[in-house]
């Protein structure tokens, strides 16, 4: 059986190329890989787009693949945990999700619930966007950088619409019979361990998961 095509699905605020160098190193491994664009990530037209957009982003990019006869494993990073897990809803030919460092999002349920109800503390609201304070976003997202590298890509950070953040899930696919899995960053300050720990008790007494003692981000090799 050939593998799965990868989808990476990303989180909010990272442009496109903060995941270029993640690809390029599935790729290098043997696999077909990809990355979705999504919407609600420096959005410009009025009024941004929000959950429902970034979903048909990805469901576009997996129906793509299975017209090519391909199945497709998507792997789902921060919130793009709660778009994989709405994307891959009814779309046959997705073999599972993995989340990494992921939000696991019950139906009925805003991302923002899982925070508490309220912004954590280095996000900014701006309206209808949501920005992350600059002084803090070097810890909170490139904590295993330092000096230049840290500065460079922190600036490569962009508005998430507030929308996605609010806008409740309509799937789980973990409670309806896909193959899910979950890869742990301990020192994530984005998402903190414990939140992630959490999420993962959903998948039940028997999760497949890893750990990894380091945060997500993976520059790229260009940079």
């Amino acid at each position: 059986m050939s593998k799965p095509v990868i989808v990476v699905v990303p989180g909010a605020w990272q442009k496109p190329v903060a995941f270029t160098g993640f690809v390029q190193k599935l790729q290098t491994a043997g696999y077909e890989a990809t990355h979705v664009a999504l919407p609600t990530v420096g959005g410009t037209e009025l009024p941004l787009a929000g959950l429902a957009e970034d979903v048909a982003a990805v469901r576009t990019v997996l129906q793509k693949i299975a017209g090519e006869g391909k199945n497709a494993l998507v792997i789902g990073h921060s919130s793009g945990g709660l778009v994989g897990s709405n994307a891959i809803a009814g779309q046959d030919n997705v073999v599972g999700i993995i989340y990494l460092s992921g939000f696991m999002i019950p139906a009925g349920k805003a991302l923002l619930d899982m925070l508490g109800g309220q912004p954590l503390p280095w996000m900014d609201v701006q309206g209808d966007r949501v920005v992350g304070v600059p002084e803090m976003i070097p810890q909170v997202a490139y904590n295993d950088m330092e000096g230049e590298e840290q500065t460079k890509w922190a600036k490569e950070m962009t508005h998430t619409s507030a929308a996605l953040l609010a806008t409740p899930s309509g799937h789980e696919p973990w409670a309806s019979g896909t193959t899910c899995g979950y890869i742990h960053c301990s020192d994530d300050n984005a998402l903190p361990f414990l939140i992630q720990q959490q999420m993962v008790a959903q998948m039940g007494p028997s999760p497949k998961t890893v750990t990894l003692e380091i945060p997500l981000y993976l520059p790229s090799p260009q940079s």
